[in-house]
């Protein structure tokens, strides 16, 4: 008896589990196609973590198998597109709590856990880009990218840069690797607000995923180095220079998660209203918008303070080998000037907090 009311249960689970992913991915999808690319991935995660990792599984090959059903009687509803998309996130989701649970099982921390997977998904883009990007496809994707920038040349009435053509390049080359990072920032922000939304309705996760004490393992920092040689030494025609920058690119968001939990950490200790904090958080990302992420990777890198080193030296390096110039002007006159252009910043900031310290606060204020 106890058995038999299991199973109607855990199928209950796996029915609302699958009705819940569909409505939701429909609903976004008809609200707008720019919110369903954003919030895609939300409702597998929070399915994810709210129900054992078999039911999920089950859960996710019955939306998708609904989803090829109703295809073959409305295409309008469901759509090959849409059946695409659905198997690409049911597949990364999937990675993704397979490799936590395996974790646990062989005791590996979350940090080799997250530069793992990062490693495994650069193995999955590089199969892609030898098998999808092709010649053929690279002409086909150039010529609609530029023609879509003529259009819009041509549209606001603007001059045509002549180093238009070396910018397309450079964006071909790189849009892989790109559009994994997209992938990897907008998962993790989704990730983030559905153990928020499982909080607010007090429902508690099967598992405590937690990845706020992340940092970067050292053998990831020094695959990362080796990348970073090979895109400074090899010709930008070679394959070798392809992949390499792409794989560089990809294996940045390491640092960027890593600069975001130092902040994050940072953040909490401030005594402030979260209404407050969150709109803090709201305006830089309005003000600073993707300059806000390159910030939180020099943070992320700082942190590996010899990552960061190794970093300058080898650009150092190239620019010496390359013959151009570093700090303005060539020569050891300007890169000693340069050296000393943190002393002579830090300096007086050190004499002005310690003067303020000799201060009362009015003083201070008014002088201020």
């Amino acid at each position: 008896m106890e058995t038999s009311q299991s199973n109607k249960q855990k199928s209950l689970i796996i029915f609302y589990s699958t009705i819940f992913i569909l409505v939701f991915q429909l609903l976004f999808l008809k609200i707008s196609p720019q919110l369903y690319s954003i919030l895609n991935p939300l409702p597998f995660l929070i399915i994810g973590l709210a129900v054992k990792y078999s039911d999920f599984l089950k859960s996710c090959a019955l939306a998708l198998l609904i989803l090829v059903f109703i295809h073959f009687f409305s295409e309008d509803f469901s759509s090959k597109q849409l059946i695409i998309f659905h198997f690409i996130t049911s597949f990364v989701t999937i990675f993704f709590f397979g490799s936590y649970h395996l974790s646990k099982k062989i005791n590996l921390d979350s940090s080799n856990l997250l530069s793992g997977i990062i490693i495994s998904f650069l193995f999955i883009l590089a199969f892609f880009y030898i098998l999808f990007f092709n010649n053929v496809e690279y002409e086909k994707l150039s010529a609609f990218v530029q023609k879509s920038i003529d259009q819009v040349i041509s549209n606001y009435g603007l001059q045509k840069n002549n180093e238009l053509d070396k910018i397309i390049k450079i964006v071909m080359i790189i849009l892989p690797s790109i559009n994994s990072l997209i992938f990897f920032i907008t998962f993790s922000l989704n990730f983030i607000f559905s153990k928020f939304i499982l909080k607010k309705f007090m429902i508690k996760p099967v598992e405590n995923i937690n990845f706020m004490d992340f940092t970067t393992p050292l053998w990831f920092s020094l695959i990362y180095l080796m990348m970073l040689i090979i895109v400074l030494t090899q010709n930008s025609n070679s394959q070798m220079f392809v992949l390499s920058i792409n794989t560089l690119i990809c294996m940045s968001f390491s640092f960027l998660l890593e600069g975001y939990t130092a902040f994050n950490n940072h953040f909490k200790k401030i005594k402030l209203n979260n209404f407050i904090k969150f709109i803090i958080i709201f305006l830089l990302l309005v003000f600073l918008g993707y300059l806000l992420f390159l910030v939180l990777l020099i943070l992320g890198l700082f942190i590996q303070t010899l990552m960061l080193l190794l970093v300058m030296l080898t650009f150092f390096n190239f620019l010496l080998s390359s013959g151009q110039p570093m700090f303005f002007s060539s020569g050891g006159k300007f890169i000693v000037l340069a050296m000393f252009t943190g002393v002579l910043t830090v300096v007086p900031l050190i004499l002005f907090h310690a003067g303020n310290q000799l201060l009362s606060m009015t003083t201070a204020s008014l002088l201020f």
